[in-house]
């Protein structure tokens, strides 16, 4: 009986001793602060706590899968314990499906970087922001030299004023060791390995360095000094540099001690106290009685720490330093010295067309059978957006021409890759259980679910009969909609991003494309992840025929939701078209001229893929040249709007056209960001269509004019001022995530943007009939934000009245 109760003791204060001061961690630091000012008081929580971890080597690691790399998807992966995290590359969209399902950055201090292409860093400027906002102090970035430019460059329109970004040099000479694991790294050169092939040209193009400060106008302060675009006091390097090294990465944890055993324990004589501790930690101790007992002895087997490795190679030039190089992983090969020394997984990033060549499958035979070679690339057919599809197939019952389904599919685990049978596909939340080794799990793996979606259609109470009234409207109009093929309909309007500032799981940020002819369209705007949007909306066959016919860019300004996806779009044209791939026609502010040419000089070389046309010279001279007319319009025009310095508005005008045959001219006006613009309105007088953003809701009318953006309201007024045929709202704050809440009937000329929905002339008429239905669709989320009005309302009425009764206090002459 006494040894019983003595082993209920042991075992409740070993659980104590093992979670407590993790879950009370990971509890805090999982919150997200809601304001900026919290993040101050979030890092000293975040420090605090993390001084009272325990720092032995984690008893559960697992590697998550966060993007697969299937076509137009970012390829990364998390590493995380019950103490600590570690991102492995951070392709655009990286941030969105952190979020999406929900991958904590909180505890996030080290991302290992295998390429310093956009393709493995384009997601960094994203998710480090978040990372700042929910408190993180610092952040290490690994990787090949390069990487500590990036944020110097993006300095202007990425401001990380709360959180520190190190760039440390990686080599072989060096290891990154904590209490988790020690990663080696192993730097792979390429053949040609020229790391100097500047030219003559570059030397001598003068490229203004910009010092605008894009975020002037939310600062309290009005002391701030002007903007200004200067080429004095500043020192940028314009040397050419090509990618010549990448990163591979051979982790291994650390020594885990075996479990502690209880029974052994009280065989010993062990009470309860801070000896359970010191054996369970690896540490003999001493009892009162002289007796030594050694931790070997009431432990289970340690787990030595198993190995896992990351590698990533360009183009065959990197083989041959690959096998040069082999005896960095020999240890972890067939010639391991015991069967637990043999690497668990290998993560291959490296593109699938590489990984068939008989080079690099030999590396691959090396290793033992047991090893899991992981492929983070086009073996992977889905991207891992489930929200996208869900939402997507809910607004299809709508109207399935203006909202297609996505055209993407999820992995077939059915058949062994049909490239090599030893290649394991994955996807977004599939585990590799390192710790202990339980083998790959996808039980929760991201998948897309058709029935799933429609039944939470159907429990919906008023959803039917809204659906059934819209569709009777839809049917009673006289139009041409459903006699006319929609490939041969132009202008068609394709929304592909439409939330605001940061994506979340159902909007992503701004970009529209517009086709204007079967073999031409022209993108407003180019938010991170727009060329995965393009890929998962028109499909993996058609995306390449999209792609050719995009021959200019807009970019409206330079907060970064507008334009970091540019990058990802050329190289996409680039790699899908080859040398036929014309060059982008790009409208953009003059100062984006500074970011472009950095990044062509310092990372990859991109300056041939477009040619720049400042927006500020369309302004009195529109542009009506042969230029334009090969884009499918007659003209485009500018106008500065209020927003942050350099922000513009844009008109295009065209023709329509159904079947080759040319009808009445199309004006098509976008706002970009701005609160209401009578400069905006005069070049958009007359528009058939009005693109303007709606970022907040009536009430919050203070806060958009502190961040320079517009109500609902505003933008409808916006429209009729300027005598718009239809106005179509986009650019929503993310707190509206599904709907904005309108508290007025929708007129028969307002439409509601989504993402992945397609609109021709002939569908604008039917867009305002939806709005019933939507708010019966996504009724929680409506009933959730009457909730917040009405206590932003209470709130207002409680410091009114108090302020009404200060007052009087004040001004009484009996006080």
């Amino acid at each position: 009986m006494h040894k019983l109760t003595l082993k209920q003791n042991l075992t409740e204060l070993c659980s104590i001793l093992r979670y407590s001061t993790q879950s009370k961690l990971h509890r805090l630091l999982s919150e997200m602060p809601l304001d900026p000012k919290h993040i101050a008081e979030a890092q000293k929580q975040r420090l605090k706590l993390k001084q009272k971890v325990i720092k032995t080597s984690p008893g559960i690691v697992n590697l998550q899968i966060v993007g697969s790399g299937a076509f137009g998807a970012p390829a990364s992966i998390y590493l995380f314990s019950d103490q600590t995290r570690y991102l492995f590359n951070c392709g655009e969209g990286t941030q969105r499906l952190a979020y999406e399902h929900k991958t904590k950055l909180s505890c996030l201090e080290n991302i290992f970087i295998t390429r310093t292409c956009w393709e493995r860093i384009g997601g960094l400027p994203g998710i480090c922001l978040t990372m700042q906002d929910v408190g993180v102090p610092s952040v290490t970035l690994h990787g090949p030299p390069g990487l500590g430019e990036l944020f110097k460059a993006m300095r202007r329109f990425v401001v990380l004023k709360d959180m520190k970004v190190d760039a440390p040099v990686c080599d072989e000479k060096n290891i990154f060791e904590d209490h988790v694991m020690t990663l080696k790294y192993v730097e792979i050169n390429s053949e040609s390995n020229s790391t100097n092939d500047s030219k003559e040209d570059d030397k001598l193009v003068d490229t203004p360095i910009d010092d605008t400060d894009y975020y002037a106008y939310e600062k309290r302060s009005k002391t701030e000094p002007a903007t200004k675009l200067s080429t004095t006091g500043h020192f940028q390097d314009w040397t050419k540099r090509k990618e010549t090294s990448v990163m591979a990465y051979i982790c291994k944890l650390k020594l885990r001690f075996g479990q502690l055993s209880l029974e052994k324990c009280v065989d010993k004589g062990i009470t309860p106290g801070p000896l359970l501790g010191r054996l369970k930690n690896g540490h003999d101790v001493t009892l009162p009685d002289g007796t030594v007992v050694k931790s070997s002895d009431v432990r289970g087997p340690d787990d030595p720490g198993p190995v896992f490795i990351f590698i990533d190679l360009p183009s065959e030039a990197y083989l041959k330093d690959l096998e040069e190089k082999n005896d960095a992983f020999a240890p972890y090969q067939n010639a391991a010295a015991s069967d637990m020394d043999q690497a668990m997984y290998v993560v291959h990033f490296t593109a699938l067309e590489l990984m068939q060549t008989p080079r690099y499958k030999r590396f691959m035979d090396r290793f033992s059978a047991s090893t899991k070679h992981i492929a983070l690339n086009a073996i992977n057919s889905f991207s891992g957006y489930v929200a996208s599809h869900r939402i997507q197939h809910h607004l299809n019952q709508l109207d399935q021409q203006i909202f297609p389904l996505l055209k993407e599919d999820n992995n077939n685990y059915e058949e062994p890759p049909k490239e090599s049978s030893e290649l394991v596909r994955s996807c977004s939340l599939s585990y590799l259980h390192v710790r202990p080794r339980k083998g790959i799990e996808r039980t929760l793996e991201a998948a897309i679910n058709p029935t799933e979606y429609l039944q939470e259609l159907d429990v919906l109470p008023d959803f039917k009969t809204s659906l059934s009234d819209v569709h009777s409207k839809i049917s009673a109009l006289n139009t041409s909609r459903n006699h006319t093929a929609r490939s041969e309909a132009f202008p068609r309007i394709v929304f592909l991003g439409t939330g605001s500032s940061i994506p979340n799981k159902t909007r992503n940020v701004s970009a529209i494309l517009i086709h204007t002819s079967p073999n031409t369209s022209i993108l407003l705007d180019c938010g991170e992840g727009t060329a995965g949007q393009i890929v998962r909306f028109f499909g993996r066959n058609q995306a390449e025929r999209i792609f050719g016919t995009i021959k200019a860019v807009y970019i409206s300004h330079l907060h970064a939701d507008h334009h970091l996806g540019l990058f990802g779009l050329l190289q996409m044209r680039r790699k899908l078209l080859g040398t036929s791939c014309d060059k982008l026609l790009l409208f953009a502010p003059e100062q984006m001229s500074y970011w472009l040419r950095l990044y062509d000089c310092r990372f990859e070389s991109l300056s041939e893929e477009y040619t720049l046309v400042k927006n500020a010279d369309l302004i009195e001279r529109p542009l009506s040249d042969e230029r334009v007319l090969e884009l499918g319009l007659r003209e485009i025009a500018t106008c500065r709007v209020r927003h942050c310095p350099h922000s513009f508005g844009v008109a295009l005008r065209t023709v329509a056209s159904v079947k080759g045959d040319a009808g009445e001219e199309v004006k098509i006006t976008y706002s970009g960001d701005t609160m209401p613009c009578q400069d905006l309105v005069t070049l958009g007088q007359n528009s058939t269509v009005l693109i303007h953003e709606a970022t907040m809701e009536d009430e919050l009318e203070a806060e958009a004019r502190v961040k320079m953006h517009s109500t609902l309201s505003q933008a409808l007024e916006q429209g009729k001022k300027m005598n718009a045929k239809y106005t179509l709202l986009t650019h929503f704050s993310q707190r509206y995530a599904k709907i904005p809440r309108i508290e007025s009937e929708l007129g028969n000329n307002i439409g509601i943007a989504f993402d992945n929905m397609e609109v021709t002339l002939a569908d604008l008429p039917v867009l305002c009939m939806f709005y019933p239905a939507l708010k019966a669709m996504f009724i929680s989320h409506y009933e959730e934000m009457e909730q917040k009005a009405i206590k932003r309302e209470n709130k207002r009425i409680r410091l009114a009245t108090g302020s009404s009764r200060g007052n009087s206090k004040e001004s009484s002459p009996n006080r």
